[in-house]
């Protein structure tokens, strides 16, 4: 039987290199923002900031997988933390070192209907394209405050959006129109619904988009997850672990620990992780 040292000098460079890559596992850690990692909506703690910098000494990689825009994240992600991956508009936008490198679209007909629905019943919405956005009753947005913190976006009518990724419309006023409305765009057949029960908002974005699926497809399978909240549910099903950062109660059946919300706690957390994994 051949030794598994002779073995690796009859490989030739290339498929040195594949065997190499295939039996290395790089792992990678994807962190939720709000509610996980920024409980202002505006800034992260120093001490987060300096243990997620550590990562590449252990040989992690990490992921801010988050509902906020790219454009959103500036404020929370300082110096090099804007240079890592951001996976924004859950799973909609990809974006490396500060650039756009995919994104998924909602299809023109399929904003459409949208729009033309939340204008017969004056519905607000707020809707995303990769850097730029389009509002409809501004002040029924509830998260409006945490919306382009640096003034780099510019707001355009929905007609102007060049590529629209997530809608979101609260329903804490119109709850009456929620069956229906969900009714009319699952009829579409193009688009991922989620509706958050504690925001009453609905969040849309383009057929099997979520921030599990684009993880997933861009970055593999081997990741530790933390979160917070309902739309980290796929994201801990496919984690080889997840932590659930506060006490949302239907995170908790996924999650294979419960940390509180306080930042030393999450950093102390996130240290041993990068440690043990």
């Amino acid at each position: 039987m051949i030794k598994f040292n002779e073995y690796l000098n009859t490989l030739d460079f290339n498929q040195l290199f594949s065997w190499f890559f295939c039996y290395t596992i790089f792992m990678k850690f994807v962190f939720d923002l709000d509610g996980t990692l920024c409980f202002d909506g505006m800034t992260m703690s120093k001490r987060l900031q300096k243990v997620l910098l550590t990562a590449p000494k252990y040989g992690h990689d990490i992921i801010f997988a988050t509902a906020r825009s790219y454009r959103d994240c500036l404020s929370i992600l300082e110096g090099e933390l804007n240079k890592l991956t951001v996976v924004g508009l859950n799973g909609g936008e990809v974006f490396q070192d500060g650039y756009l490198v995919s994104q998924y679209t909602i299809p023109t007909k399929a904003l459409t209907t949208i729009v033309d629905y939340c204008n017969t019943f004056n519905l607000p919405y707020f809707i995303d394209d990769t850097f730029n956005y389009a509002i409809q009753n501004p002040e029924q947005i509830p998260f409006l405050s945490n919306v382009d913190p640096l003034n780099k976006a510019t707001i355009l009518p929905v007609q102007e959006l060049n590529k629209p990724i997530k809608v979101v419309i609260p329903l804490l006023e119109h709850e009456d129109l929620r069956e229906d409305l969900i009714f009319n765009l699952n009829k579409l057949g193009c688009l991922d619904l989620s509706y958050h029960d504690i925001e009453r908002c609905l969040y849309i974005n383009p057929k099997g988009v979520t921030k599990a699926s684009t993880v997933l497809n861009h970055f593999g399978k081997n990741f530790v997850a933390f979160g917070n909240d309902q739309n980290d549910i796929p994201l801990f099903k496919n984690a080889i672990y997840g932590v659930q950062v506060g006490d949302f109660p239907y995170l908790k059946d996924f999650a294979d620990e419960i940390i509180p919300a306080v930042n030393t706690v999450i950093a102390e957390k996130i240290k041993l992780l990068f440690e043990k994994f």
